[in-house]
């Protein structure tokens, strides 16, 4: 049985991962269309659906439960892209190696991941546009009666809370583009790797989307916690992308094992000296020591160079990814089976795809800046480009801190950086947000009109 089906009472067909057996020989994870009911809508011999209940959001789709017991298609339903069965009763696909075309099928999951986190994005778009359309409007008290009150808009503390967001917004915008254009790209059929990477770009766009739906509906007081503003039916909505298509903690593990295998294998199962050959490479990569004077370099040019940021992002991937092979290593020395010790390194892999997610998407981001022509909106977007660079490497300032990559100096002038930039951003976040490209007819929050 399988839980949680979109469109499961009212849908007449299936589409059915399931493992094929051919003449007693199992070939592997395979998509098989379904029937579910006949032509009066009642459901076939050996099917069983329920309805999953209401929930927390996204109730107009109608999540179900199905059950198949013992129920019979014809080989004419299986989708035969990747794996066949002939004529003559023999299984047949161009794809030999199993392991190859479990994860070129799996690479149709890679659609459904993009869709899931650019629907979260697009959540957290609608979020930061009612928000900060409400602080571009909103006045509060100041000392004087004399004087005009002050926007919410125009304070640091609300300008910090936000303009991050915004620039975030952006960055994984231009990611998902890129991701999708790989993804539709017919000339690379083995989707490994861009199916590794989407696994933890949906995990950390969607926890952004969260978390900045979250602080939209706080910086909006009492008037985001009300229906008619939209921001509570979205925290409901977006809640469960956290989950659908796969749950974050796990994808961020899967686009780990990718980068630990160079995304040339899953090696969950693999024996001792297959993990170590895998584990090869990465353990060969030598660090180099920051210099004391790199890590204390706080001027203006050096914070805001990409080389800079891209170093540091590059660094914490690198410098994850080489402990983490080294751990793993040592477990498996010591007799512990491979399964077992991936266990003992979870939150380490985790720590990893995270890293790893926010890199390739900074670097994306980068890539799309340097095709702008004009030189107004280039200097605007490099400005959004360093000031979500910054505000990442900030956040893990404890990490570069115990690594020495970065010394109290320059955490402090990267923290002062950030909010300069939330200031110089500032004139511009009415325009950055109508970037989003949200109809008029769709953004019915009073507040926000």
């Amino acid at each position: 049985n399988k839980e949680y089906i979109g469109n499961a009472l009212h849908s007449q067909m299936a589409s059915v991962f399931a493992h094929l057996i051919v003449n007693g020989k199992n070939e592997g994870v395979h998509a098989i269309l379904v029937p579910l009911r006949n032509n009066a809508h009642e459901l076939l011999p050996g099917i069983t659906v329920e309805d999953n209940g209401y929930k927390l959001g996204l109730n107009g789709v109608d999540n179900g439960k199905i059950w198949f017991d013992q129920v019979e298609v014809p080989k004419e339903n299986l989708l035969n892209k990747y794996g066949t069965i002939l004529a003559n009763g023999e299984y047949y696909s161009e794809i030999k190696n199993p392991n190859k075309r479990f994860f070129t099928m799996l690479g149709t999951l890679v659609g459904g991941r993009i869709c899931v986190a650019r629907a979260g994005l697009g959540g957290a778009k609608f979020a930061l546009t009612v928000a900060i359309k409400h602080a571009l409007k909103r006045r509060q008290f100041n000392d004087s009666v004399k004087i005009q009150e002050d926007l919410l808009m125009d304070y640091p503390s609300h300008q910090l809370r936000l303009t991050p967001l915004v620039a975030s917004a952006y960055v994984y915008h231009f990611t998902l583009d890129k991701m999708m254009s790989l993804y539709c790209d017919e000339s690379q059929p083995d989707k490994r790797k861009i199916e590794t990477q989407v696994a933890g770009l949906k995990s950390i766009i969607t926890w952004y989307a969260n978390d900045t739906i979250q602080e939209c509906r706080e910086a909006c007081g009492g008037k985001g916690y009300l229906i008619e503003n939209r921001i509570a039916d979205l925290k409901g909505d977006v809640d469960i992308f956290t989950t659908f298509e796969g749950d974050n903690n796990v994808l961020l593990q899967l686009a780990a094992k990718g980068v630990l295998s160079d995304f040339k294998a899953e090696f969950n199962s693999a024996g001792f000296s297959t993990v170590l050959k895998l584990l090869s490479s990465q353990l060969s990569d030598k660090l180099s020591t920051i210099n004391p004077m790199y890590s204390n370099k706080t001027d203006k040019d050096h914070l805001y160079n990409p080389k800079f940021h891209v170093h540091a992002l590059e660094y914490r991937t690198r410098r994850l990814t080489y402990t983490l092979a080294m751990r793993i290593r040592g477990y498996i020395k010591k007799g512990i089976p491979s399964y077992q010790a991936f266990l003992k390194v979870q939150t380490h892999l985790m720590t990893l795809g995270k890293a790893y997610s926010a890199e390739l998407a900074y670097k994306s981001f980068l890539e799309h800046t340097n095709t702008i022509t004009d030189p107004a909106y280039k200097t605007l977007f490099e400005k959004i480009g360093t000031l979500h660079a910054l505000y990442e490497i900030r956040k893990d300032a404890s990490w570069y801190l115990e690594q020495g990559y970065l010394g109290g100096t320059k955490s402090k002038a990267i923290r002062q950086r950030v909010e300069r930039l939330c200031t110089e951003l500032r004139p511009h976040l009415n325009t950055l947000i109508d970037g989003f490209g949200i109809p008029d007819h769709l953004m019915t929050a009073p507040i926000a009109n």
